[in-house]
């Protein structure tokens, strides 16, 4: 049974959706609880809030980690995700609440879009796809449930402009899922924990990685996609992808120059 912690609380227990369940929900400036879900709530960034966000306020992304992120782990799994560092001076508020609400509204993460829906991922080692499930998170703190129209959680998905993120990340979460599957009893070291971090998140270190070491010399990457991943943080997402799948799962997505690979080594800063 999924349970949800909220501060000062009883666990939650939501009711679980699928894509054409109904919900009835809405956010009002003018409800007493207006932006109390921004304050002590842990928020986990997906690689594709990062891109975006990092793009919102014209920041490397490192630089972007080092100012409004703090070190996580996503249990079970042991992989290192960023998480939004809260301001205790401002009542642990999240960075990017101002007084009138949302200062980065546009680019929010996929998290505060879908709330209150939670979304789920099932990983069936039988089926080629994921099993996707979906949560009604009805804390007491809130007071937009009943408000405004039903609507379908798939409706709800489109409004809030989640599809675009899940999208991005349908591959970091495939990977995910498969360290998930393995168990707690696979461990993986240091190095690895770093290549993924890297890869899923700090995307001008790989960057950096591809283009100001070996690697090109060790795997081949068409000319094309190549020059893409220069500029386009898309497309170097979607190439770093490729590379963690090969290289944790061996599915062979990037092809390794046999008469180098045995002799050449690269390093993850």
């Amino acid at each position: 049974m999924l349970e949800q912690n909220t501060p000062g609380h009883q666990p939650i227990v939501p009711v679980k959706l699928d894509l054409d369940s109904t919900i009835c929900f809405a956010c009002d400036k003018e409800l007493v609880c207006f932006t109390k879900c921004c304050r002590s709530n842990e928020i986990i960034l997906t690689p594709a809030d990062i891109i975006r966000l990092k793009h919102h306020f014209n920041l490397p992304s490192d630089e972007f980690l080092r100012r409004y992120t703090i070190p996580g782990t996503l249990q079970p799994t042991e992989l290192p995700i960023p998480v939004i560092k809260l301001e205790e001076e401002r009542d642990n508020a999240c960075p990017f609440l101002g007084d009138d609400g949302c200062t980065v509204y546009e680019d929010r993460p996929v998290a505060c879009r879908y709330y209150p829906v939670a979304a789920g991922l099932f990983h069936n080692q039988d089926i080629e796809d994921n099993e996707t499930f979906f949560a009604m998170i009805n804390e007491p703190i809130c007071h937009g449930h009943g408000l405004g129209t039903d609507i379908t959680v798939r409706q709800w998905r489109k409004d809030q402009g989640v599809e675009p993120y899940d999208e991005i990340n349908a591959p970091w979460v495939d990977i995910v899922l498969k360290r998930k599957s393995m168990g707690p009893f696979v461990n993986i070291d240091d190095k690895t924990l770093k290549m993924f971090f890297m890869s899923s998140y700090d995307l001008d270190a790989f960057r950096r990685f591809v283009f100001f070491s070996p690697f090109l010399s060790i795997y081949e990457v068409d000319e094309d996609r190549a020059e893409k991943m220069k500029t386009d943080d898309y497309a170097l997402f979607d190439f770093a992808m490729d590379w963690l799948k090969t290289t944790l799962y061996g599915e062979g997505l990037i092809t390794i120059r046999e008469q180098v690979a045995p002799a050449d080594t690269i390093e993850v800063d």
